[in-house]
């Protein structure tokens, strides 16, 4: 066995661990279209043949054109691929709570630091504490912490958008 196959062998056995250890019935599988998520949903497959996984992907409205219309191709042979559109509009959602800048860690220290009374997150991430040292600020953003951006950034469109519509 090589190394591939042996982790092939491991991830399968650590989903149907899982499985039983949880039953079926209490998981959903997130699913973007996107080649990770792709790779899980044949993961499952492999692990737990006929399995009932839901399989849902959220239209936001801002996916490529191309990945939505994979996901739809993918549904008419699958019906475990659920589409969920969310109820909020995405213009409005980020009117309201902000746009996402650069990462989610980024868009969320920004957040945290203008609107939630600069949190020692948002300070940490800031000033490059060694604690943080992997996600520290880029110098060339370090702006957005000196000058209130002239447009709300936040993390936030991820909950708001994907997350409470599969909830």
């Amino acid at each position: 066995m090589d190394d591939n196959e042996f982790l092939l062998y491991d991830r399968i056995t650590k989903i149907q661990s899982v499985m039983k250890q949880y039953g079926e019935e209490n998981f959903y599988i997130s699913f973007s279209g996107g080649k990770d998520s792709t790779v899980l949903h044949y993961l499952f497959d492999l692990a737990l043949p006929g399995n009932k996984i839901p399989r849902v992907y959220s239209n936001t409205g801002i996916e490529y054109k191309s990945v939505y219309k994979f996901v739809e191709k993918l549904q008419q042979s699958d019906d475990r691929i659920v589409i969920l559109k969310p109820s909020i509009n995405i213009k409005s959602m980020l009117n309201e709570n902000g746009y996402p800048f650069k990462s989610k860690v980024h868009s969320r220290a920004v957040y945290e630091y203008w609107y939630r009374n600069k949190t020692k997150f948002s300070q940490v991430y800031f000033n490059g504490e060694t604690v943080w040292a992997q996600r520290q600020c880029p110098k060339k953003l370090k702006y957005q912490f000196e000058t209130q951006p002239e447009f709300k950034i936040s993390h936030l469109c991820c909950d708001k958008l994907k997350k409470r519509t599969i909830a």
